[in-house]
């Protein structure tokens, strides 16, 4: 670090917003960045209830029933008959890659006497329940009911499994209970378009790590919607992430996705008047922590941490895409740019690697999150699609930091997750019956929670 925590002023303003920053850009900007979302969100404190209350929690249970939400990827189940389960509260799926290549998304409950057809992901030609052998197909059809005859009430033409919609984008497989659900494309408008340039059709499942975290999923959740906190939580990254140079954008008519913009290789406004270009470079390029010399490289006269960070970038992904990047612009290769797509998915964008987030009850717990997280890679074009990584249970006595798969990102979610229980333990213990949101900087939580209003059954 270059720079003293010591010498940081109480009180603050933006050096540059986001807007600023792709003005000083050393190539066209792609005209999503300059959509700004500015849509108004009531600022009234969020209910404590639906963190700590059990009933809440049960009522809350109708989201997962009217929503689009991923279960796996594609590369989960590349072959026919490969399936894939998915559990989310009290429901179970089973997600199957039928013989024409299609999938189905199929209630992973026998109709004889309950059982789960099924406990752990694999490949079968058929669901057959393992009690009594009643069996369906791959899609869900009724294949076989054993003694037939003595089950004179059975409609066969109305014992199929419940299936939910089926929808795919970008290697990720959505499932929606909601048989009169939008279409997938609507609801995540405008994330959709915004990536179609970043070849997500290359993308793979490079690492995959879980843990079981202490606090309700929203609690989780909400510690990734903002930067606000990057000061005393991460004070280690403010001299090269712009905290106060962040965008937050909420859409108006879009409930579905907002998106935060995080300009990387930059100073704070906190530090900003502590440090050189040189330092924030260095510091971001972690040179000085690995050792190597002042010749390492020297910005030119003029040249900022940022723009030698995105000619960096630009080479790399040309070597890893095997095509010219020249054209990219600095925010496409530098930024950290945060989509959230209702409920529970969040995602980072560019030419990757792009990391992701998924938020869920742990075992229908109010109390218990599991937080998967982990980093998309692309393969050369034309190669086949690599097999996904095996995902990586973390023990609760582990820290991120020991999954080698997530490199320095593991040290920042450690930092992350002390707040997360202690947050949890307040609400519990608070006389306040409410949560303080600020009206910029924490907008993203406010439209989540408008968002989930909107999805909850009346008392």
């Amino acid at each position: 670090m270059g720079y003293d925590l010591e010498k940081i002023p109480l009180q603050t303003s933006p050096h540059s917003t986001y807007q600023d920053y792709l003005d000083a850009d050393t190539r066209e900007v792609p005209g999503i960045f300059r959509e700004v979302g500015n849509a108004v969100v009531d600022i009234a404190d969020v209910s404590k209830d639906r963190y700590v209350d059990r009933d809440w929690y049960e009522r809350e249970r109708e989201v997962w029933e009217k929503t689009w939400q991923v279960a796996c990827r594609e590369e989960h189940i590349p072959e026919p008959g490969d399936y894939h389960v998915y559990d989310i509260g009290k429901r179970s799926w089973l997600i199957a890659r039928n013989a024409d290549g299609s999938i189905s998304a199929n209630a992973n409950t026998c109709l004889h006497r309950g059982r789960k057809l099924r406990l752990e992901s694999g490949h079968a030609d058929e669901f057959r329940c393992p009690f009594h052998g009643f069996t369906w197909s791959l899609a869900g059809e009724l294949a076989h009911i054993p003694c037939e005859f003595d089950f004179p009430q059975i409609d066969k033409d109305n014992f199929n499994l419940h299936q939910a919609q089926v929808g795919t984008w970008s290697g990720w497989v959505f499932i929606n209970p909601d048989p009169d659900a939008m279409p997938l494309e609507d609801y995540l408008d405008p994330i959709r378009r915004h990536y179609e340039p970043y070849k997500l059709d290359q993308s793979f499942l490079g690492s995959h790590v879980a843990k079981v975290l202490d606090g309700n999923w929203k609690i989780i959740q909400e510690a990734f919607m903002e930067s606000f906190h990057s000061l005393d939580t991460h004070p280690q990254i403010v001299g090269t992430v712009d905290d106060f140079g962040c965008q937050y954008d909420v859409w108006e008519g879009k409930p579905h996705v907002n998106r935060m913009l995080v300009p990387f290789a930059s100073a704070s406004s906190y530090v900003i008047d502590q440090v050189t270009e040189q330092d924030v470079y260095d510091d971001w390029t972690g040179r000085k922590e690995l050792g190597q010399d002042d010749s390492a490289y020297i910005l030119a006269d003029g040249e900022t941490a940022r723009q030698a960070t995105a000619k960096a970038r630009r080479e790399a992904c040309a070597a890893m895409l095997g095509e010219d990047m020249d054209h990219v612009s600095d925010a496409e290769a530098v930024d950290g740019w945060y989509y959230n797509v209702f409920p529970n998915l969040m995602f980072w964008g560019g030419y990757g690697p792009n990391m992701w987030y998924r938020f869920t009850p742990w075992k229908d717990s109010h109390e218990q999150t599991l937080m998967e997280v982990g980093f998309l890679l692309r393969h050369p074009l034309g190669q086949p699609k690599p097999p996904p990584a095996e995902m990586t249970f973390l023990s609760v006595d582990q820290k991120w930091s020991d999954a080698e798969e997530l490199g320095g990102l593991g040290f920042v979610l450690d930092q992350d997750t002390t707040n997360m229980a202690a947050i949890q333990q307040g609400l519990n213990a608070s006389y306040k019956e409410g949560v303080t949101l600020a009206s910029y900087q924490e907008n993203r939580i406010r439209h989540f929670h408008q968002t989930l209003d909107s999805y909850m059954p009346k008392k």
